[in-house]
């Protein structure tokens, strides 16, 4: 069994920590005010019983409903090599895991660095070399951090744990067990 929501709070705990009191600078999307995202990064999905590490891409689209709050649309996939395993009838090739999310951000404005939270539900799909292709409900959590480069660009990084809603009842104290997707990615923002 896996412990990445471990090391997925561990990585941002330091970000988080620096959130506390300080002032708002009004880095990520404001009140009515739109954010657009591309990441680029790296993840594993574990499908059929395999976890191959891949390249991965989205786009997020935020609206600040608050200073704190947006509401957000998020769209990724990613690419993953598999070879074939014929003792369990495991196809080889190319995996690709499409995702759809709607959700929440929530920002923690410190200065120039933004750490935020993330939440969202959606669908992942998965096609190519595997067993069961189709789509599954699907969950997610993410930690990040933007650096505010000018008043409408910004750089970041986010990781993003996936996984199904039904897991977490069977196993809250590991955030549902075996992930869908686990990624670290690159975020460039634009706010208008």
């Amino acid at each position: 069994m896996r412990r990445r929501p471990v090391a997925l709070v561990l990585a941002f705990a330091p970000c988080l920590a620096l959130a506390g009191p300080a002032g708002r600078a009004h880095a990520a999307a404001g009140e009515d005010e739109w954010q657009v995202s591309a990441r680029l990064g790296v993840g594993d999905v574990d499908v059929d019983g395999r976890a191959p590490l891949g390249a991965l891409a989205g786009a997020d689209l935020e609206y600040g409903i608050t200073d704190a709050w947006a509401a957000r649309l998020s769209l990724g996939t990613g690419f993953h090599h598999v070879d074939a395993d014929m003792k369990k009838m495991l196809p080889g090739g190319r995996v690709r895991a499409s995702t759809a999310l709607i959700g929440v951000t929530y920002t923690f404005d410190v200065l120039r660095l933004v750490p935020y939270i993330q939440t969202g539900i959606g669908v992942i799909s998965f096609a190519g070399a595997v067993t069961n292709p189709g789509a599954k409900l699907d969950a997610e959590l993410g930690l990040g951090a933007d650096y505010l480069l000018t008043r409408r660009w910004a750089l970041g990084a986010v990781l993003q744990y996936q996984f199904t809603p039904a897991q977490l009842f069977g196993s809250a104290m590991e955030f549902g067990g075996t992930s869908f997707y686990f990624a670290l990615a690159a975020r460039l923002s634009w706010l208008f």
